[in-house]
């Protein structure tokens, strides 16, 4: 078998704070230690995140709202990263408090930043010192000038903050919400005023940097407007320590370093059949784009041999696109999905089968669906169902329902849930499956775990990045070398780190899903 999963625990404030301190000892230099790897860190990913929207500036302009604790610490440090990185950037800063009031590591780390680039950094007045929204306007139009700021780091107030918003800093979070011209908008572990319900405008952030510990409010669905995208910036806090006793919650998180157990040389001595054989039942004549993306996604991630049952009128065409599978036509119904009297051909083949994966355009005529309940029934290996084979009497009647990876979108999974329930843990729990809930940020369930991916985004909001993830996931399932559930959750992880890479070389919008594919090798070869 191959090294488990790695993930690290979903943590609450109280928790993380525990934890933080735990492990920090009131040290000052450890302190400094870790501020100085989150500020580093979470400033590489913001540049990285920038991409996603347009080239990087040959002049950027980055505006830092900075507290008087450790969130403005990491800020003032991602300002120092940032104008070491790129020598012609500038930054200004933007206190809350009058500087002598920081604590001292924040003390310090503007200290570094002036004796780095003291004329590239620009100072405002302390936000204490700004009365009224019209102080705080004219102080930002004054530094803003014509073109704005290339990105804002919001790093004002943080985990510890305790509601309500006060002044000044309430003035600034809602004057800065209507602002055009901030660019990408990032904030250091929760966005500012994220917590406080009598305040209509905590800080909108494009992206939120999870800094060392992931915390449960990034999760919440109230605060989804004002997280955006979230990133964790693992800064090694769980490496070889155990996770923490007290903790009140079974959710972890998946570290963009997970993808290691992935990354590895094969065996000198090896053969195609080492790393499993996947069968495939897919595609109508109505939907054949989707069997196609599933069949060329497990060819590139790696599966030993693929096996494709198809309607037959697509055999040619698809033997021509993708040669590296076996493509088996097999019968058609008058409206061009599998017929039943196909079944036969599968299964005298499924001895052969390491892993099978079902849905992707096969439509939902019943006699599709019920050759696909007997197939199922007539195999003992794992299989994915997604998309029209995610329905509650094909789950229902499956024999060994443990080895079910269902990947379901939110529509998908409220119609084999049958909408009662709305957690998929709880779901995987009563059915005995596991469950990867697709959306902005993907859940992987099963009995006692839940997994969180927040790798991917935006880019993935378009037709048939489902279809390639069914066949990622079927591939690492085939290969037998790890549990349903790690296999599942390493699939989800690839395909987001691969999405990342495509958005940050061609933006979110002006490419195609199976564009991803071309990613994969980069995602898994690469730290990022």
């Amino acid at each position: 078998m191959s090294e488990a999963l790695v993930t690290h625990p979903l943590l609450t404030c109280s928790e993380a704070l525990a934890f933080e301190q735990s492990l920090l000892y009131d040290d000052a230099e450890a302190e400094w230690q870790a501020m100085r790897a989150a500020g580093e860190g979470l400033a590489d990913c913001l540049l990285r995140d920038m991409r996603e929207l347009r080239t990087i500036a040959h002049r950027p302009r980055f505006l830092f709202l900075v507290g008087k604790g450790h969130n403005g610490g990491d800020a003032l440090i991602a300002a120092k990263r940032l104008l070491r990185s790129i020598p012609t950037a500038r930054a200004c800063l933007w206190p809350a408090e009058p500087w002598e009031s920081c604590r001292p590591n924040t003390q310090r780390a503007r200290d570094e930043l002036l004796v780095l680039a003291a004329k590239r950094v620009e100072e405002l007045e302390p936000l204490t010192a700004l009365a009224s929204s019209a102080s705080i306007r004219g102080t930002f139009e004054k530094a803003s000038g014509e073109y704005g700021f290339h990105a804002c780091l919001d790093g004002l107030l943080g985990m510890q903050f305790r509601p309500p918003v006060r002044e000044p800093v309430s003035l600034l979070l809602g004057f800065l919400n209507d602002r055009p011209d901030l660019g990408i908008r990032a904030s250091v572990d929760l966005p500012s005023g994220v917590g406080d319900e009598t305040d209509p405008s905590p800080f909108r952030a494009d992206f939120t940097y999870a800094t060392g510990i992931a915390k449960t409010p990034l999760l919440a669905s109230s605060n989804a407007p004002f997280v955006g995208r979230i990133r964790y910036v693992d800064l090694g806090f769980f490496d070889g320590v155990k996770q923490p006793g007290s903790v009140s919650t079974v959710k972890e998180i998946l570290p963009g370093s997970a993808i290691r157990t992935l990354r590895k040389l094969r065996p000198a001595h090896c053969d195609k059949r080492d790393f499993g054989h996947l069968f495939l039942l897919a595609g109508s004549r109505s939907y054949p784009g989707a069997a196609l993306m599933a069949a060329k996604a497990a060819i590139r991630s790696g599966v030993g041999l693929l096996t494709a049952f198809i309607p037959e009128s697509l055999q040619p065409s698809f033997a021509a696109a993708l040669p590296e599978a076996m493509w088996v036509p097999m019968p058609e119904t008058p409206d061009g999905g599998l017929a039943l009297e196909g079944r036969g051909l599968v299964v005298e083949k499924l001895s052969r089968a390491t892993a099978i994966v079902t849905g992707p355009g096969l439509g939902t005529e019943r006699e599709t669906q019920v050759m696909l309940a007997e197939i199922l029934k007539a195999f003992d290996g794992p299989a994915v169902l997604d998309a029209d084979a995610l329905q509650a009497e094909i789950v229902a009647e499956a024999p060994k329902p443990e080895r079910l990876a269902l990947t379901p979108h939110a529509g998908e999974f409220a119609r084999i849930s049958g909408g009662s329930d709305t957690c998929p843990r709880a779901y995987s729990e009563k059915i005995g499956c596991s469950t990867v809930l697709k959306g902005a940020f993907t859940r992987i369930c099963s009995a006692g775990r839940e997994a969180v991916n927040v790798s991917g985004g935006p880019v993935l909001a378009r037709g048939g990045t489902g279809d390639l993830l069914a066949g990622i996931i079927g591939s690492l399932i085939a290969r037998g070398d790890r549990s349903l559930f790690d296999a599942a959750a390493l699939g989800v992880l690839w395909h987001g780190r691969a999405a990342d890479a495509l958005a940050r070389q061609h933006g979110q919008d002006a490419v195609n899903a199976t564009e991803l594919l071309d990613y994969l090798s980069f995602s898994l070869r690469n730290d990022f």
